[in-house]
């Protein structure tokens, strides 16, 4: 097991563990520790599908070449399967392997997956492919893990369910229009490694009115990485930081055109 941090008490501790809303964590506060359940570690894919049918079939994957197995609810199946038919509506859990050798979640794998609603990516992924999550409209909770270091162009392409993202510190590219009309997406914390953030990347993200990048230097971006988002947000950089002059700008599609702050910490 790998621990996420040590504790310095009960209470710090219980206020994590409530944060996270996470399937498949395992605790201990007698060691003062939080785990990441081991079933998730290497090269596996924590997917939680909304059925509300029984008459027809779920869309599971569209590209299924980077993964060799996966269960059902526990049930280990007998090939990758693109669809299922399930039995019971509600939530249902889908485990992905990915194949040996595989780091990465491949272009259009989970393409117009609408019933997707979680993911949890395991740490041998080092990047996701262009289009990945294109259209996951269910998508609300996506872990991102530490290992990630690209994100491809539109990969979370109109995931309207997602309220929130954290970029990892190891990734240093988000691609175009990754997260292009996710219309109810709030906030955003940008990794420190990050180095370039493709055009437009939040294009009509109209409720985003929080981001924090914690990059020293400012990634570059587009005129139009920032188009048509909440007015009157925040944005919160590291105290001392430079060239976030540049996001702040006036002209279109900056962030400083629809009137945010800019905040040093």
């Amino acid at each position: 097991m790998i621990y996420i941090t040590k504790f310095e008490n009960d209470e710090e501790y219980n206020s994590l563990k409530n944060s996270l809303k996470l399937p498949n964590i395992s605790v201990s506060l007698e060691e003062q520790m939080i785990y990441y359940n081991p079933y998730l570690e290497g090269g596996k894919v924590l997917c939680k599908y909304n059925v509300t049918s029984t008459t027809s079939t779920t869309k599971l994957l569209n590209n299924d070449s980077s993964f060799t197995s996966m269960s059902i609810d526990g049930v280990e199946q007998s090939e990758v399967a693109n669809q299922y038919t399930f039995d019971t509506t509600g939530e249902h859990t889908v485990l992905f392997t990915l194949a040996e050798g595989v780091t990465s979640i491949g272009n259009s794998a989970f393409d117009g997956c609408y019933g997707l609603t979680s993911v949890i990516i395991g740490n041998s992924v080092t990047s996701i492919g262009n289009n990945a999550f294109w259209d996951c409209s269910g998508l609300t909770s996506i872990t991102i893990p530490n290992s990630v270091t690209s994100i491809g162009e539109y990969a979370f392409y109109r995931c309207s369910g997602l309220t929130s993202i954290t970029i990892p510190n190891s990734v240093t590219l988000i691609g175009d229009s990754v997260f292009y009309q996710c219309y109810e997406l709030t906030s955003v914390t940008i990794g420190n490694s990050v180095t370039s953030i493709g055009s437009n990347t939040f294009y009509n993200c109209s409720k985003l009115m929080s981001i924090t990048s914690n990059a020293t230097t400012a990634p570059t971006i587009s005129y139009s990485t920032f188009k048509d988002v909440k007015s009157g947000g925040t944005l919160t950089v590291p105290s001392g930081s430079t060239g976030y002059d540049v996001w702040m700008g006036t002209g279109d599609y900056y962030l400083g055109k629809y009137n945010w702050t800019k905040v040093e910490q």
